[in-house]
C-alpha cells in the first residue's frame, strides 16, 4: 500500500515545466527487466501504476493531463538501462523516470538526469553512494524505498543492545541475484562502510577474508567464532 501511495505522491507533484513538453500528457517511461524472476520486473510492476493512475484520473487530480505510461526492458543491465534512457529523451517522449531498481544500471541514469531535466524515481537504488552523493551528483533522484544505511542504523541499535563490538560479515557477492544484480555485494558494502564510520561503538572490530573454497569458510570461523569470539 505504501508504494502504491508514494506513486501517487509522485504523480501529483511532476514539474509544470515538464509537463509542458507534450502539451497536456504527462509520460512516463518505466525502466524495468521483463524478467519475471526479477522482484521489480515490468508485468509485477505494471498492476500497481494502472491502480494509481486510474485513482489519479478518477479523483481529478491533475485536471486536462493525461498520463502515459511506456515501459523498456532493462535487463537489469547498464548498457540497455541506459540505451532506453537515451532513446525516450532524444525522441522527447518522458516527463519522468520510474526505475530502474537495480543499482548499477540506476546509478548512470541518475547521474544523468540533472543534465535532462528529468526526475527519476526508484524503489531500488539502495546503495548507500546514492544517500552520500545525493546532492553533488543525483540531485534528481527520489529513492520510495528501504536502502543499505537504515540497514545499518538497525544493525548498529542491535549491536548497542547487546554490547557486542565484534562482527563478522560473511556474504556471497553473487548471492541474492533475482532481487537485484549483485544485492549482497551492494549490502555488504553498505554495511562494512557504514559500520567502519559510525562513531557510536567504540572500539568496533572488522576484519576482511576472501574465501574461494567453502571448507575454508567453515574451519575459519570454527575457530574465529567459536574459540575466539564465542561468549564475548
Amino acid at each position: 500500500m505504501w508504494y502504491f501511495n508514494v506513486i501517487l505522491i509522485v504523480l501529483c507533484v511532476i514539474s509544470p515545466r515538464n509537463c509542458a513538453r507534450r502539451h497536456n500528457q504527462i509520460t512516463i517511461a518505466t525502466l524495468l527487466p521483463a524478467d519475471d524472476s526479477r522482484l521489480f520486473s515490468i508485468r509485477r510492476v505494471a498492476p500497481a501504476l494502472s491502480i494509481a493512475i486510474g485513482y489519479v484520473n478518477r479523483k481529478g487530480l491533475l485536471p486536462r493531463k493525461e498520463l502515459v505510461v511506456e515501459y523498456a526492458d532493462t535487463k537489469c543491465r547498464v548498457a540497455e538501462a541506459m540505451n532506453e534512457a537515451i532513446n525516450y529523451f532524444v525522441r522527447k517522449r518522458v516527463n519522468v523516470f520510474f526505475g530502474p531498481c537495480c543499482d548499477y544500471p540506476a546509478a548512470p541514469i541518475a547521474r544523468q538526469a540533472p543534465f535532462w531535466n528529468i526526475p527519476m524515481i526508484t524503489p531500488g537504488a539502495m546503495a548507500r553512494d546514492f544517500a552520500l552523493m545525493k546532492r553533488t551528483m543525483f540531485p534528481l533522484l527520489t529513492r520510495i524505498g528501504t536502502d543499505f544505511n537504515s540497514l545499518v542504523t538497525f544493525i548498529i541499535s542491535v549491536l548497542q543492545e547487546f554490547n557486542w563490538s565484534k562482527v563478522k560479515l560473511l556474504y556471497d557477492p553473487l548471492g541474492q541475484d533475482d532481487v537485484v544484480g549483485r544485492f549482497c555485494h551492494i549490502a555488504a558494502d553498505g554495511i562494512h562502510y557504514g559500520l567502519r564510520n559510525q562513531r557510536t561503538i567504540q572500539n568496533l572490530s572488522q576484519e576482511y577474508f576472501k574465501f574461494d573454497v567453502i571448507s575454508d569458510i567453515l574451519d575459519n570461523f570454527a575457530s574465529e567464532v567459536g574459540l575466539n569470539i564465542g561468549g564475548k
